[in-house]
């Protein structure tokens, strides 16, 4: 009996994967140095530090912008980064870049409902919209809109940035991930990243990983 219940289970993952259409990639993305850009914006991802690829650790970093791109990629990093991708709750009309194994930027569909979780307002300002509610669900272009997508499961916090720049609406996703028997990382955090007690350590992280976003809004 117990066999067949795993044979259902499986089934039915396999079915449910098999359903998810990944969005197609973009166009016209180029990588110098640790900053990927287009005609419309340019994303520094490393600032002044070295990036390495989550996956294998390796300074030869990742840029994928293709299909075929994404088909010689790693089996394990295309399964675990669709289960990323597939998990945001955005209609996507494109992927553009997929960076260093961690970093995403799509261009989302300019009709979604996703509540942003804060928003950094022209002045600077941050806000929690649970206490400040948002009065739309259409993004000013002055304003970045944050999302926290966190599996505590997985222990996996998929940071959802979402900006308007020159007229297009762009999404850059960073990918947080602690140890874990699901990750395909080399390199993943080494406290666990969903848990409160490590709120102080992970609200570091995100601060500086709102300045990334906040750089390529205002440059």
């Amino acid at each position: 009996m117990r066999k067949h219940i795993h044979y259902w289970v499986l089934l039915l993952c396999l079915t449910s994967c098999a359903k998810y259409q990944m969005p197609p990639f973009g166009t016209g993305w180029t990588l110098q140095g640790n900053t990927v850009a287009n005609r419309d914006m340019q994303v520094d991802f490393g600032g002044d530090g070295i990036l390495a690829n989550a996956s294998d650790g390796g300074y030869d970093l990742h840029f994928i912008t293709s299909q075929a791109g994404f088909n010689a990629y790693d089996p394990k990093c295309v399964t675990y980064l669709t289960d990323v991708i597939k998990h945001i709750p955005l209609k996507i009309d494109s992927i553009d870049v997929i960076f260093a194994d961690q970093f995403l930027i799509l261009s989302p569909s300019v009709i979604n409902a996703w509540e942003p979780d804060y928003v950094r307002r022209a002045d600077g300002g941050i806000l929690s919209v649970q206490a400040h509610p948002v009065e739309s669900l259409v993004q000013p272009h002055d304003q970045l809109w944050r999302n926290l997508v966190i599996d505590k499961t997985k222990r996996q916090i998929t940071v959802v940035d979402r900006l308007v720049k020159n007229g297009r609406h762009y999404a850059i996703v960073y990918v947080l991930q602690s140890e874990s028997k699901s990750s395909p990382y080399a390199i993943n955090y080494q406290f666990d990243i969903t848990n409160p007690r490590n709120m102080q350590s992970i609200g570091t992280l995100l601060e500086a990983l709102m300045k990334t976003s906040v750089n390529a809004l205002l440059k």
